[in-house]
């Protein structure tokens, strides 16, 4: 009766209703091809389950005698527990070394997905789930014994020092051990292919990346709103966002370029590559002056000479934008305009966006005496929690990103989960500036003067007496934020992420039946935030009891 008592009233109703949803989900093949497909159980996710087990079990391993050191007041003591984790992690290592096909499959899987699939000749072409070549697996399998059996000498000369060496340098072995361990796990749980649960593994990443980024964010906007305001605040930053239009205006006195429509517009229109998007967007809907406001088809190029050819050559091509000393004066001239190049024109942009809000910033700060960055940090709170999570994850994903990429030459083309995760956070940032904000507020303010008096900075003051308390009065509604999270991961499908709902509505439309793909999602999602509520609870009730 204890134990039913301390399990939450929510998670008693899932466990009466479990058996149900066992037989549902076995009785029923529509239910069961819907499971697998929406947790992404590839077909050789068996042995995978079982390598990605063994993998972790070895690294949690190589964690235990650490952890006796640092927390084991209440365990039994290092004579039962070191010795025991030593001995069960050496003997795995030797059984992985004399029989590395405990592995070899999730091991495979992680390296298939792990190269390119257009360009390697590692896995089998037009194969999906990605499969390795039999001469690649059998050069895995004996690595993975080399590996092991290294693993396993090194792993003695660890246990010898940590049993045998002076405590000093046993204590140090025992630390690389967990840090080892503590690698392979962190590359377990965010790096490694699950083909046991794809779609689950990229669901719970996109969260806990995203809730990562959108804390770390939410605490720089809270310290940027509680930075307090100095005698010479004010005249420093009207003088930088002085400095910055000046700079602006520098780049706008700068030489501008001449360019003319020349041809007719019966066919394609020519536009040379690194012509600025509104001129051709001007082109494209016939918006220039004379035009007669109809659309016109236009056709890319690399240089004039090529456009020229195209119009000499090409009946489909008719007119070519270009710069007017090119201009070979044959064909009629429909437009001319002068505009400033991209090269000087995009910094001159940033320049004074970035002049404007400032000296916007610098003349709210003034009248309601507060730091500038304060003012920034609740213009950017305010203006978060006006725009719907949809909206944030298609303008990061889908415009933002481009124009990065087209600014960054293709240097920076972000993935799309990589899009999608950090839209969730910044959008997320906005609610936890608020909750780190209320629960920073709740301090009293006389610790802080006392603090204060002993001589301590500000810096200190943060991280030893306000932070720690902050955070505690903060975790049921960070716990309520990261719970949200997890269900609004399922926006990133308009990304084309296959998270749990990419993988439903893939399903869906190749199966076309009408209920057990969402009711199956349904019950997925509600699994893994009852299971998040309950883990929140306990580490909730950990503090208090603290």
């Amino acid at each position: 009766m204890q134990l039913l008592k301390s399990v939450r009233p929510s998670n008693l109703v899932l466990l009466a209703a479990a058996p149900f949803i066992v037989y549902l989900f076995a009785s029923s093949s529509k239910y069961t091809r819907s499971l697998v497909a929406i947790l992404g159980i590839e077909p050789n996710a068996g042995p995978q389950l079982v390598g990605f087990l063994v993998v972790l079990v070895l690294a949690a391993l190589a964690c235990v005698p650490w952890y006796q050191d640092r927390y084991g007041k209440g365990l039994p003591g290092p004579r039962l527990v070191v010795p025991a984790s030593h001995a069960v992690q050496f003997a795995l290592a030797l059984v992985l070394a004399v029989n590395p096909s405990l592995v070899a499959g999730f091991a495979g899987a992680v390296v298939a997905n792990s190269v390119d699939p257009f360009t390697s000749t590692w896995i089998v072409p037009t194969v999906r789930p990605r499969q390795l070549t039999p001469e690649v697996a059998g050069i895995l399998l004996g690595w993975l014994r080399a590996g092991f059996v290294v693993y396993a000498v090194v792993l003695a000369g660890l246990i010898a020092a940590a049993i045998m060496a002076p405590e000093t340098i046993a204590r140090r072995a025992r630390q690389v051990m967990a840090a080892v361990g503590g690698l392979v796990i962190a590359y377990l749980a965010f790096g490694a292919h699950w083909g046991f649960a794809t779609g689950v593994a990229i669901t719970f990443r996109a969260a806990i990346f995203a809730y990562i980024l959108a804390a770390i964010l939410g605490l720089c906007w809270t310290g940027l709103a509680l930075l307090k305001l100095k005698p010479r605040t004010l005249l420093v930053y009207a003088i930088v966002s002085a400095a910055l239009l000046a700079v602006a205006g520098f780049f706008y006195a700068q030489p501008r370029d001449t360019y003319a429509l020349v041809g007719t517009t019966e066919a394609r229109i020519a536009i040379i590559k690194g012509t600025p998007q509104n001129l051709a967007d001007t082109i494209r809907f016939g918006e220039y002056p004379g035009a007669d406001g109809t659309d016109s088809r236009i056709r890319s190029v690399a240089t004039v000479d090529d456009g020229l050819a195209q119009v000499r050559d090409n009946p489909q091509v008719s007119a070519i934008f270009l710069p007017v000393e090119a201009d070979p004066g044959t064909l009629p001239r429909l437009w001319e305009v002068t505009f400033l190049p991209s090269r000087f024109q995009l910094p001159a942009l940033a320049f004074s966006a970035l002049g404007l809000l400032l000296a916007v910033f610098t003349f709210g700060g003034h009248q309601h005496r507060m730091h500038p960055l304060a003012v920034a940090s609740e213009f950017f709170v305010d203006t978060i929690r006006g725009i719907p999570m949809l909206v944030i994850i298609l303008y990061i994903g889908l415009p933002l990103s481009g124009a990065i990429k087209d600014v960054s030459g293709g240097g920076i083309d972000m993935p799309n989960m990589v899009r999608g995760v950090v839209a969730i956070g910044i959008g997320y940032s906005a609610y936890m500036a608020e909750i780190f904000r209320a629960g920073i507020e709740a301090v009293p303010r006389g610790q802080i003067e006392a603090a204060s008096s002993l001589g301590m900075r500000n810096w200190q003051i943060a991280r030893l007496i306000v932070l720690p308390q902050a955070l505690r009065i903060v975790i049921p509604p960070l716990g309520n934020e990261f719970i949200a999270m997890i269900k609004d991961t399922s926006l990133l499908s308009i990304l084309s992420v296959r998270d749990i709902t990419q993988r439903m509505r893939e399903f869906q439309a190749a199966s076309f039946l009408p209920f057990a793909p969402f009711n199956t999602a349904a019950i997925v999602y509600v699994v893994i935030t009852l299971a998040c509520a309950s883990f929140l609870k306990w580490i909730e009730r950990r503090y208090e009891a603290r």
